[in-house]
């Protein structure tokens, strides 16, 4: 290696690439890409008030799915609406708690929908509740796999629950994917 002279544009020139490296390791480290909460200042008033939510929430649109599909992660859709009493309740008990938060984060690309500018969503994911748990409402809570399958629907549930199935779920996920994304 050739050594430089103080102040030659060599040295900066060498330094860079190791500055870049460490604004990158703590990416790294986590194994998956560090998403932030993308409804700050959103015009629809409901996915603004998850704004300041510490779960990552993302709109609903084909760059959540890409980010699930490239990190073979699920999906966690959270379907709700402004005036929905028990969405309110599960943002203040769940999606406002930062272990729940780190959990979701970690694990699932976390969606926020508006039912009432994703009608047909909502009408697709309600029908897939019913379907599978035998009734329907709001917070409609729905795992979707990577390739955009509805998985699991849940509808409001206490931290605790809503905790374990966080858990329970990601392991699934984790062991046997391929197998969940076949059921799906």
């Amino acid at each position: 290696m050739v050594s430089a002279a103080p102040g030659s544009g060599r040295v900066r020139a060498a330094r860079l690439p190791l500055f870049v490296v460490f604004l990158l390791l703590p990416g790294l480290a986590l194994g998956a890409p560090l998403l932030s909460n993308q409804l700050v200042g959103h015009p629809s008033p409901y996915l603004a008030l998850h704004g300041e939510d510490p779960v990552a929430w993302q709109s609903w649109n084909e760059d959540a799915l890409a980010v699930a599909r490239k990190e073979n992660r699920l999906l966690f859709l959270s379907v709700g609406y402004f005036s929905c009493h028990w969405c309110h309740v599960m943002q203040r008990e769940s999606y406002r708690d930062q272990d729940i938060a780190s959990l979701v984060n970690r694990n699932y690309v976390p969606v926020k929908v508006d039912r009432e500018l994703e009608p047909a969503l909502d009408k697709e994911l309600m029908d897939f509740a019913y379907k599978t748990v035998g009734r329907g409402g709001w917070p409609l809570n729905v795992f979707v796999t990577p390739e955009g399958y509805p998985l699991y629907a849940v509808l409001y549930l206490p931290p605790e629950q809503f905790r374990n199935l966080l858990e329970q779920l990601s392991q699934l996920w984790e062991q046997d994917g391929e197998r969940l994304s076949e059921i799906a």
